[in-house]
């Protein structure tokens, strides 16, 4: 599996993980690890920079092996609905079960902030912006606020009329909308290894 081929199917390995997760079939005994599509997909994100900055960096092939073994099955069973290449195709599942999906700023009203969308109104959400590293949104911590019509982006700065924007959006199934990720945020991937996201778009394993 090339390191094209990864990333090509990540995207989709992590919108099938998330539905694993949101069925509770992710693990047996109901063993479930919540995040695992969010780890996917930020494994990606900063792989995919790095290859699109540096495609020849010789770091590129071991790391993508390693996000290969993260997306598991679901990484087999991407290649159903990306036939092993081309674009990931844009979810068309029943309003139930959209989740996760993603916006960019040509979604957004022309206040530049809101985005409506009947889909996820009265739905506890979490927004992942592809701009910040690893940094998740929640409502009400000064990233964004619900609204009758959908949601209102309150993050200081934030313009989708004048900034590129990519955010994906999940459901959460909590109103305490979950803990906030720290600084440098490190995923585990078992009890002796460990992958390190850092704000330099590096990618450290360590033994």
């Amino acid at each position: 599996m090339t390191t094209s081929d990864i990333l090509t199917l990540a995207p989709a390995s992590s919108y099938l993980a998330a539905n694993a997760i949101a069925k509770g079939q992710l693990f047996p005994r109901n063993k479930l690890n919540p995040i695992l599509s969010q780890q996917i997909y930020a494994v990606y994100f900063i792989l995919n920079k790095i290859n699109t900055l540096d495609p020849t960096n010789p770091a590129l092939y071991p790391c993508a092996q390693y996000l290969w073994e993260l997306m598991g099955r679901y990484g087999v069973a991407a290649q159903g609905i990306t036939g092993n290449g081309g674009s990931v195709p844009s979810p068309t599942t029943p309003t139930q079960n959209i989740f996760p999906f993603y916006i960019t700023s040509a979604d957004f009203e022309s206040d530049g902030v809101s985005y409506n969308n009947p889909n996820i109104v009265g739905v506890n959400l979490e927004l992942f912006p592809n701009q910040l590293n690893q940094q998740f949104w929640y409502a009400g911590q000064g990233f964004f606020v619900y609204t009758s019509t959908g949601i209102q982006i309150t993050y200081a700065g934030f313009d989708a009329n004048t900034q590129d924007w990519t955010i994906r959006i999940d459901q959460i199934f909590s109103s305490g909308g979950g803990s906030a990720p720290a600084t440098d945020s490190e995923l585990l991937i078992n009890t002796t290894d460990s992958l390190l996201i850092n704000s330099t778009d590096s990618l450290l394993i360590t033994a």
